[in-house]
């Protein structure tokens, strides 16, 4: 599935026609994404695991050759205290490899399931959501083909129009005048046609202007809609939030990485899920530019 960047703004407007799948995308990506992190999670536990038994199987190599060895006495004990700072490296290891598996890896899998629950095939809120956007777009798209119709109508008469004309401007002296009369006659009509045409269109138009009922009532239900998308985004935010959160029991049980934490804590301040959610709704929600049809004037290519 091809994905939105979160920050590079869409080059077609939130309200145009089936623009809202964006959100219907970021909806069914927020699955991966959890999957991504518990796989990050169960790589990192591996490895830690793999770790506290490379650190324990040499603390009991070297106990062992340091009963061996013709040591002096203080020597020696400094030496097996080194040795021994393996074990307890072991041991703090041990309890991030738990954490990981014990508490991080089953919150995540857990709220995934909850969260991204499946029918056959597609994500069951993801077609919720289609279906709401949907059923609001769906009149409107109808009036947009309208206005399509109406325009390609106008601009069809308008190039018959301007046919006519250059045919009766270019009528010969000798045609005979009842010909004549069927040129003007077919000219007038026409003429009358690409007015009713032209008529036709710019009504249509008015209720895709700014301040038209139809246009204002339409963004409203899509804002609605969308405002869902962002309140499931924000409960995933603030959710991803906590296991990061999460995260720092991880690291303070590592008196020797203080400041590793201290950054970490530092970085995790800045979370931010209302300015996240403000750069989707400026990049691909109601605040990008949106393009409506507006009138076009034919365009005479003879």
């Amino acid at each position: 599935m091809a994905t939105t960047p979160v920050t590079s703004p869409a080059t077609h407007g939130f309200f145009e026609p089936a623009q809202y799948e964006r959100c219907i995308n970021r909806y069914e990506f927020g699955s991966d994404l959890l999957g991504h992190l518990s796989t990050m999670f169960e790589e990192r536990s591996n490895l830690e695991h793999s770790y506290v038994n490379a650190l324990r199987s040499w603390s009991r190599k070297w106990h062992g050759e340091l009963t061996k060895l013709n040591e002096y006495p203080s020597n020696k004990r400094v030496w097996d205290q080194i040795v021994s700072t393996g074990e307890q490296m072991a041991d703090i290891h041990q309890t991030i490899a738990s954490n990981l598996h014990d508490n991080i890896q089953p919150k995540l899998k857990q709220w995934r399931k909850d969260n991204y629950e499946k029918s056959i095939i597609n994500y069951k809120k993801s077609k919720e959501f289609e279906k709401e956007f949907e059923n609001v777009q769906k009149p409107w798209n109808k009036l947009l083909e309208s206005i399509y119709e109406a325009k390609q109508n106008y601009h069809k008469l308008m190039k018959i129009s301007k046919q006519c004309e250059h045919q009766k401007l270019s009528m010969p002296i000798e045609t005979p005048s009842e010909t004549q009369k069927q040129i003007v006659d077919h000219y007038i009509q026409v003429s009358l046609d690409v007015d009713t045409a032209r008529t036709r269109y710019q009504q249509l138009l008015r209720d895709v202007a700014p301040n038209a009922e139809p246009r204002q009532r339409y963004e409203a239900n899509m804002i609605e809609v969308f405002q869902h998308t962002q309140a499931f985004e924000s409960k995933r935010l603030d959710f991803v939030k906590d296991i990061f959160t999460d995260y720092i029991k991880t690291l303070q049980q590592q008196a020797v990485a203080n400041k590793m934490l201290d950054d970490y804590v530092r970085v995790l301040q800045t979370h931010n899920t209302p300015g996240d959610l403000e750069i989707w709704y400026k990049n691909h929600g109601p605040g990008t530019q949106s393009h409506y049809p507006v009138f076009e004037e034919y365009q005479d290519t003879l």
